[in-house]
């Protein structure tokens, strides 16, 4: 999100020059549109209901209000949107603590031979399903097996899935979630910190003060997860907590992409520099890398039917599998091609004709192909 933001100022101050006189709406509004049409394919034809495309595009067309906005604007409205998310998650987290609290005192009512009413009977139910959801009985397990390794199912599964994702209530929660991180890297891209502008100094200091906020509180986070068996365990359950760990979760999230941004940067100025470029690479063809994950995963998990065949250790091998290929793959076609054929399709078809890239224009391509 945060590079997507970035992404857009570049390609403004590109196409407008630098006073922003001459801004083509259209061509960032075919741009975001070509995103919604890439995210319906990768749910149709790539089986990934959980693709961003559709998200980004609509979070894209949301950005053009803030396209001439002054850094403290951005940061404003993404600490406003970023606020009001974490009010949301907490009203949320409260939801379902009533009603594990109620579960709890229905469970005790049962034990003392009380009759229990129709919102107890309920409530205990939820409570069960909630953890018959995240441990799975092996009838469960293959069902869900069958499901999505059949195409037919398996295109019903995915379509409804992207369909409670991407046009439900909660769809607008993404939306603005991406909204907000776009804005914060509009910010750190006119301010000069995402460039690399700025002093060594300023980076440590946002490395040390963000990274230790964001990693104090993911830290609590993740510790009272486990001792609450992810907050199933009704016994041991606490409002108030989980009420604080619904707030601080957008806020905790914020400050560890600061950190990483900090992180990189001193990375790229550093003996790091020297191994920089697998990363650029993916960077460059970040869509088509994006596109090519889907594939690789469907191919491995559906028509080969390695689905459920991992463990923690095996998805981690997966994953690094997938970043080496995807990592060579794209320093081997930019050693042809100035960029990626997603980026090259994505040019094409919101700018027409004037999206070609011939050999040798990298640097241009480059400077109008912002990344995702």
């Amino acid at each position: 999100m945060v590079l997507f933001g970035a992404g857009m100022v570049m390609m403004l101050k590109s196409a407008e020059g630098p006073q922003g006189k001459a801004f083509p709406i259209d061509a960032w509004t075919r741009r975001c549109l070509v995103l919604l049409l890439f995210g319906v394919i990768h749910f149709l034809v790539l089986m990934w209901p959980g693709e961003i495309l559709w998200t980004l595009g609509i979070a894209g067309l949301a950005l053009l209000a803030f396209r001439t906005a002054k850094v403290r604007t951005l940061w404003i409205w993404a600490l406003l949107i970023i606020a009001c998310l974490s009010a949301h998650r907490a009203y949320d987290t409260s939801t379902y603590v009533a009603t594990y609290q109620t579960a709890l005192q229905a469970e005790r009512a049962k034990a003392s031979g009380a009759a229990l009413t129709a919102e107890q009977r309920s409530s205990i139910e939820t409570a069960v399903s909630a953890k018959a959801a995240n441990h799975p009985r092996e009838e469960a397990l293959t069902a869900e097996f069958t499901q999505r390794t059949h195409l037919s199912s398996l295109l019903s599964w995915s379509a409804s899935g992207w369909s409670f994702r991407h046009l439900g209530v909660y769809s607008w929660i993404a939306v603005l979630e991406s909204l907000a991180f776009m804005l914060v890297g509009m910010a750190l891209f006119r301010s000069g910190v995402l460039t690399g502008e700025r002093q060594s100094r300023t980076y440590w200091l946002i490395l040390i003060v963000a990274g230790g906020i964001g990693l104090v509180l993911r830290g609590a986070d993740y510790a009272w997860q486990a001792r609450t068996a992810f907050e199933l365990d009704i016994h041991r359950l606490n409002p108030l907590m989980s009420l604080l760990r619904s707030g601080w979760y957008q806020p905790a999230r914020l400050a560890l992409t600061l950190a990483y941004v900090a992180l990189i940067v001193l990375m790229v100025r550093g003996s790091f520099s020297a191994w920089r470029a697998p990363f650029s690479a993916l960077g460059r063809l970040a869509l088509t890398n994006y596109t090519l994950q889907s594939v690789l995963t469907s191919l491995l998990f559906y028509a080969l039917g390695y689905l459920g065949a991992f463990g923690a250790a095996g998805l981690m091998g997966v994953t690094l599998a997938i970043c080496v290929i995807t990592g060579t793959f794209s320093m081997m076609w930019l050693r042809h091609f100035p960029i990626g054929p997603m980026e090259w399709l994505l040019r094409r078809l919101a700018y027409g004709t004037q999206g070609r890239v011939k050999r040798g224009d990298a640097a241009a391509a480059l400077a109008q192909s912002p990344p995702l």
